[in-house]
């Protein structure tokens, strides 16, 4: 049978109480199964679209991740695979009237992955013909979009480590002390509150066991005679919302208990570590796309983005200009035609677009792309949009900034680049390429003695030992035998690259200084990939640090010493 080409085809899965209640619809009405999904959708996007986004309608399934993926590979699934033949354009307007709960993302790992189009379906089905099952049971199926978020709060509440608790008292005191005043909040309590906000709302963590914890409290609030007077609860947040959540927050260790049953005693300190990490890191650069684009009415030709702690060198005269959108929601000409060619980059500002880099000019627009740009921005033809304000942050990053190491003692805000590509560009010289050579082979092998010992420590067999000893010098062999003896130890050598500090200035900089077009246009591909390493980096450390501050068993060694 040819497939119509007005159709777009995908797959969604959806509970099997879901696929019996289609069945039966389908029967009722008569037609096909694609056809009968095709009409529940489409009414169910129209009905939608017409509600104010926080009144749409989600499926308590949706909000419970109910089926759960399985955890392993090779796990029976609980759901079923329903397919989907639509109009071109239908799915994209499910996904934009569908519940995403903070943290979710269409493309993310497992738990955090939305469920958009599953949830447009299902919600669709429940509508036409309610439905349940074991697990589902009388919960109240229908919630508001909302009051399910709200319900999925409580349950990250409860589940609260202590880096996100500590954040959130500390903007609740900011929002009391507003409430006695009419003084609005400081920079830094509106930084904090940002911050605070971000952590409620975009970059939550996920685990089963939240979702466990959403469907302990749904039981207790979402079943029964006041189902759908606790639904209008979560759905006003009013004053009774306001002291349940803080309740919640702060439960006492036999309320937290309750809350948290049919959960293992996991630690989660480190993701919550993590996840304050990544608000700060999203405020820091909506902070830094206003400082870039004039919205932030500063003179200041440096701006510090923390985390990770780097400084920002805004090359002087440019800017980042924000025209106003066609109709059709794109960049208006010449910017359109500047950002095709290359010779701007454009990002997402505020529901709108920015354009980077220009400089003032006396006709109209007002603007005009700085003058060889182009040898900056070529690397970034491959990047999202989502990414491009990361892009510009790393030409502007001041590599020749001292960089304060009182608060990330070990994390290395430097570029450093490989021996070769210094010696090719002539920045340093054959002697100094042999002895970093040198100083990186002795490290390398350093590290490869230093784990032996560990194994021999650890007792190892002395056969394997000495096939170690004899891998000793070839990286690729030594890793090998290494991880097959012990892949906890395999996994930590680590191979030292010879590599030379720049000790330059921002890329920007350096091309406005006249630096060769060939090491420019090499810098600017390098940088971003560095930059984004150092960010992961930092939010790996924010992990660490956040057991050794928070988790019991950490505090308790330390007092044990």
């Amino acid at each position: 049978m040819p497939v119509n080409p007005e159709y777009t085809e995908t797959n969604v899965r959806i509970p099997v109480c879901a696929f019996d209640a289609l069945a039966a619809v389908t029967a009722r009405q008569g037609g096909s199964r694609d056809a009968t999904v095709r009409r529940l959708l489409a009414e169910h996007v129209e009905r939608q679209e017409q509600e104010y986004p926080e009144d749409r309608l989600t499926h308590i399934s949706t909000v419970l991740r109910y089926p759960p993926p399985p955890r392993w590979r090779g796990d029976p699934r609980a759901d079923r695979p329903l397919r989907l033949r639509v109009r071109a354009g239908l799915l994209e307007r499910a996904r934009a009237v569908s519940l995403r709960l903070p943290g979710q993302y269409q493309r993310a790992f497992r738990d955090y992955q939305s469920r958009l189009l599953s949830d447009a379906v299902v919600t669709a089905i429940a509508v036409a013909d309610p439905f349940t099952d074991e697990f589902l049971g009388d919960l109240l199926p229908l919630l508001r979009h909302r009051a399910a978020r709200n319900l999925w709060r409580l349950a990250a509440a409860a589940l609260c480590t202590g880096p996100e608790i500590e954040l959130l008292d500390a903007a609740e005191e900011v929002r009391i002390a507003m409430s006695w005043t009419s003084d609005t909040a400081r920079d830094g309590g509106q930084h904090l509150l940002a911050v605070a906000v971000a952590l409620e709302e975009d970059v939550a963590w996920h685990s089963p066991a939240r979702f466990q914890i959403a469907a302990n409290i749904a039981r207790d609030l979402l079943t029964g005679p006041r189902a759908a007077d606790n639904e209008r609860l979560l759905q006003e947040e009013g004053e009774a919302w306001d002291l349940l959540y803080q309740d919640t927050l702060h439960a006492d260790k036999e309320r937290r208990a309750y809350l948290q049953r049919g959960t293992t005693s996991y630690d989660y300190s480190g993701r919550g570590g993590t996840v304050v990490w990544r608000a700060e890191r999203q405020v820091g650069l909506q902070d830094f796309e206003d400082w870039l684009t004039g919205r932030t009415q500063t003179d200041a030709a440096e701006y510090m983005i923390k985390p990770p702690g780097w400084v920002l060198s805004r090359p002087p005269n440019w800017h980042a200009a924000v025209p106003t959108l066609t109709p059709a929601g794109r960049l208006p000409q010449p910017y359109a035609a500047w950002t095709a060619e290359g010779r701007t980059l454009a990002f997402p500002y505020r529901n709108r677009q920015a354009v980077w880099p220009l400089q003032r000019w006396p006709h109209e627009p007002g603007f005009e792309p700085v003058p060889g740009a182009e040898v900056l921005l070529a690397a970034a033809s491959g990047l999202r949009p989502e990414q491009i304000t990361g892009y510009i942050e790393a030409l502007l990053v001041d590599w020749n900034h001292e960089f304060d190491a009182e608060d990330d003692p070990d994390l290395c805000l430097a570029l450093d680049v490989p021996v070769g590509r210094a010696y090719d560009f002539g920045l340093i010289s054959a002697e100094e390429r042999r002895r970093a050579m040198a100083e990186a082979r002795a490290a390398t092998l350093q590290h490869m003695d230093e784990l032996i010992d560990d194994l021999t420590l650890d007792g190892c067999d002395q056969e394997d030992l000495q096939y170690l000893r004899e891998a000793r010098g070839n990286v690729r062999q030594f890793t090998l035998v290494a991880s097959r003896l012990n892949s906890r130890l395999g996994l930590r050598f680590r191979v030292h690259k010879a590599t030379w500090r720049w000790p330059g200035l921002s890329v920007a900089d350096e091309f406005l200084a006249g630096t060769s077009t060939d090491l420019v246009r090499w810098l600017a591909a390098v940088v971003h990939p560095r930059s984004s390493l150092i960010a992961g980096q930092s939010m790996q450390q924010a992990w660490r640090y956040a057991f050794d501050r928070y988790a019991p068993r950490k505090r308790s060694a330390r007092r044990c010493v």
